[in-house]
């Protein structure tokens, strides 16, 4: 089929962060929000339990680390990537054709499915398109040709079948995401219960 749109993505040290990032925060969306409210709980009893001084330097000094240090694990593999790699980053074009994409990269070209997308997440600098956890194609929206970020959000969306979810933000944060994580749980515990169920049972040994 005749391609409609190409984005690209030059790898910078700033984008793999904000790859990692965005991945964490999309499937840790739960342990996220329970960390910086933890934080805040911590730094609200430093400032107003009638504790000690010290105690509460350091009840205010562990609720900040918490509180900024929420998505640390999405920068520690971030940096464990950009070290592996000895500051070569790659780059990546993602094709966007009528119905299926196609991801070139280091010369390597791969087909792959609209419908096979899980979540597709997009911040005003780039848009992510999650095949799971471990598994994303990142296209920079200053890059894409012809057409605009919104025309390829359009076509992905109508494809997939998925809705585009912005980027997680605690300034933004509101009830759809408590919905959001809500429903992320129950598809999980679902996915965990069906794969029980699948799972085949030992057959007994015949005797010799």
């Amino acid at each position: 089929m005749a391609a409609q749109y190409q984005g690209r993505i030059d790898h910078t040290e700033d984008s793999i962060q904000a790859l990692f990032q965005a991945q964490y925060n999309t499937y840790r969306l739960g342990l996220v929000v329970v960390t910086a409210v933890a934080g805040v709980a911590l730094a609200a009893a430093g400032l107003f339990a009638p504790v000690p001084v010290l105690a509460q330097g350091l009840l205010l000094l562990a609720g900040c680390m918490l509180f900024v240090g929420r998505d640390f694990p999405a920068i520690v593999r971030a940096e464990s990537v950009i070290e592996a790699r000895g500051g070569a980053l790659p780059s990546s074009v993602c094709t966007f054709c009528a119905g299926h994409m196609e991801l070139e990269e280091g010369g390597v070209k791969k087909k792959l499915r609209y419908e096979q997308l899980d979540r597709i997440v997009q911040d005003r600098q780039y848009l992510y398109l999650f095949f799971g956890p471990d598994s994303a194609v990142m296209v920079e929206r200053a890059k894409i040709e012809p057409g605009t970020a919104e025309q390829v959000m359009d076509l992905v969306s109508q494809r997939s079948g998925k809705q585009w979810e912005s980027a997680f933000s605690l300034l933004t944060f509101n009830i759809r995401d408590i919905i959001r994580i809500w429903d992320n749980r129950k598809a999980g515990k679902a996915g965990r219960k069906g794969q029980g169920k699948n799972a085949k049972k030992p057959g007994r040994k015949r005797a010799g």
